[in-house]
């Protein structure tokens, strides 16, 4: 879906997600969806799932290990 999908507000201030939006999104009963007003719109969209970063760190021995390069690294940055 390229386009915009339209929705009406009920009296409870319920919408209901078009359809094509909910496939495309891989939507399921339950889900969370984190909302927010950003420049007069209101922006939906799925929280990360902590269980997709698994592994995303894998290069990282230690936590020590790698504030130690972190902090290595901040002092060569200099500041304009």
């Amino acid at each position: 879906m390229n386009g915009m999908a339209k929705t009406k507000v009920t009296r409870k201030y319920q919408i209901t997600i078009p359809q094509e939006v909910r496939k495309k999104m891989e939507l399921r009963i339950g889900d969370e969806l984190l909302i927010r007003e950003e420049n007069d719109k209101i922006l939906m969209e799925k929280p990360v799932e902590i269980d997709r970063l698994g592994g995303s760190w894998n290069h990282i021995d230690s936590t020590e290990k790698f504030m130690q390069e972190v902090r290595r690294l901040w002092k060569t940055w200099r500041l304009k």
